[in-house]
């Protein structure tokens, strides 16, 4: 039983695809983007998160939308051209919509006030945010945020083999290739909206 949960808790991809886990993920941007609009962090790319010029709405939306659409294409596109499989659109667009779900952890710990006061250090005074009573807390939430992370990534990696039946070095090696092309790609399309 043991076992079994932290199988899924890895690849929760062997029990949902599709259109079930594509409104999971969109219901999921969605409690995400409305916890950045308050906590005031955006999405700069795919690994890169912090405070940005724009505040309104629609930028967080369309964040979360970049973050989103950029990866699940080009995986999509890759599937395609790799796999010997039949690769359906929803199964790829489902799990990557769904692997965005751990960033909601993401987003709660932005708005604990440790975080919301490191969000609000500016450059000139980063030296000084060591000193302050609340930095060794927001050291600590950020821990989370890398765990947020850590899962995020690992989900897609998890989407993308089940998705597109990949496996072996060709998963590995296109997996690293088109991740680090996509966060390149979003923070270019993203840094657009400021």
């Amino acid at each position: 039983m043991k076992n079994r949960f932290w199988t899924l808790a890895v690849n929760p991809f062997e029990r949902i695809a599709g259109m079930k886990a594509l409104l999971w993920g969109v219901a999921a941007m969605a409690v995400s983007t409305v916890i950045s609009c308050l906590s005031g962090w955006h999405y700069h790319g795919m690994l890169h998160f912090g405070p940005a010029p724009n505040n309104e709405w629609w930028v967080y939306a369309v964040e979360h939308l970049i973050v989103w659409l950029v990866p699940a294409v080009v995986f999509y596109i890759g599937g395609r051209t790799m796999s010997s499989s039949r690769i359906r659109v929803s199964d790829v667009f489902g799990t990557m919509a769904f692997a965005q779900i751990p960033l909601i952890l993401m987003g709660m710990v932005s708005l604990l006030p440790p975080m919301q006061a490191l969000n609000g250090i500016t450059e000139a005074n980063a030296m000084q945010a060591v000193t302050q009573p609340w930095f060794v807390a927001a050291m600590f939430l950020s821990l989370l945020v890398i765990v947020a992370v850590v899962m995020n990534v690992v989900w897609m990696y998890n989407a993308l083999k089940v998705s597109c039946n990949l496996s072996g070095y060709r998963l590995r090696v296109f997996f690293i290739v088109a991740y680090i092309g996509c966060d390149v790609a979003c923070r270019y399309m993203i840094g657009a909206l400021y």
